[in-house]
């Protein structure tokens, strides 16, 4: 049985565990999302089909909302997603469900993995309300902890209901996606370049949106941001900020991830 993992990951959580599951599932069809967004449609005729990617503000990173919405494939194929999140996933798996019934498809098993924090972004007050209101966020478990299982409803092709938080969490986690989205998209507008930027290009080939070109030597920034931290966190200077951001926190990257493996803008 054939199977194709799509994923979307800026410092390499969400690669990193596709390639644990795409070794599992004895699978070398690997396809990194950015790629491929601006196909017009992205046909996939694998049997089986995985997209594994990080939650965003409890929702859907835009760029995998649009990679689902393009998604064809032949009749009928058996399709997991797995989302990684820090603190909870919100109904995320849920939208997914709804974007592929609107294409005819369905999600036949959707999990959530808890991932290391990524992100410098301060947590602010309705970050601690939306997530106090999940009572499963206790049982949260990590990739590691749950490969075994995910590989062995994939490999069975069971149905596993798309996981999901709370009603409560799920219902005023959908609101603030909405507003946060608005905000990450012109969020790099505010980045700021200190004098330690040597012009390298990193962010550039590791931005997922194309949003930074070198202007001269220096970066510049549209308003078409996913606020990844693809391009603070793989800056070899540590030189892009944002105001927003914990003062003293330290870059994070997968340790298992190096940087060419997510160049997108070679």
């Amino acid at each position: 049985m054939e199977t194709t993992i799509y994923y979307f990951s800026a410092t390499g959580n969400s690669l990193d565990f596709a390639k644990k599951l795409a070794s599992q599932l004895k699978t070398k069809n690997l396809q990194a999302i950015p790629e491929i967004i601006e196909n017009d449609t992205i046909q996939c005729n694998s049997d089986r089909i995985g997209i594994i990617f990080p939650v965003y503000a409890w929702g859907l990173p835009r760029i995998v909302n649009d990679f689902i919405e393009k998604l064809r494939f032949r009749a009928n194929p058996y399709i997991f997603a797995i989302a990684g999140c820090v603190g909870i996933p919100g109904k995320t798996l849920k939208v997914i469900q709804n974007i592929l019934q609107k294409n005819y498809a369905d999600l036949d098993a959707g999990f959530v993995i808890k991932t290391p924090c990524s992100s410098l972004a301060k947590k602010n007050i309705l970050d601690d309300i939306i997530i106090s209101l999940d009572r499963k966020k206790k049982h949260l478990k990590t990739g590691d902890e749950r490969l075994g299982e995910i590989v062995s409803v994939i490999n069975k092709s069971n149905a596993h209901k798309p996981e999901t938080s709370s009603a409560l969490a799920n219902y005023f986690g959908s609101i603030f996606h909405e507003h946060a989205t608005d905000f990450f998209r012109k969020a790099s507008l505010d980045f700021e370049v200190s004098d330690k930027c040597t012009g390298c290009g990193t962010c550039v080939r590791v931005c997922p949106k194309a949003n930074i070109i070198l202007d001269g030597n220096t970066p510049k920034f549209s308003d078409n941001c996913e606020f990844c931290h693809a391009c603070i966190q793989w800056c070899p200077e540590f030189a892009i900020t944002h105001p927003n951001f914990t003062p003293g926190k330290e870059q994070y990257r997968n340790p298992n991830v190096r940087v060419k493996d997510l160049v997108v803008n070679a």
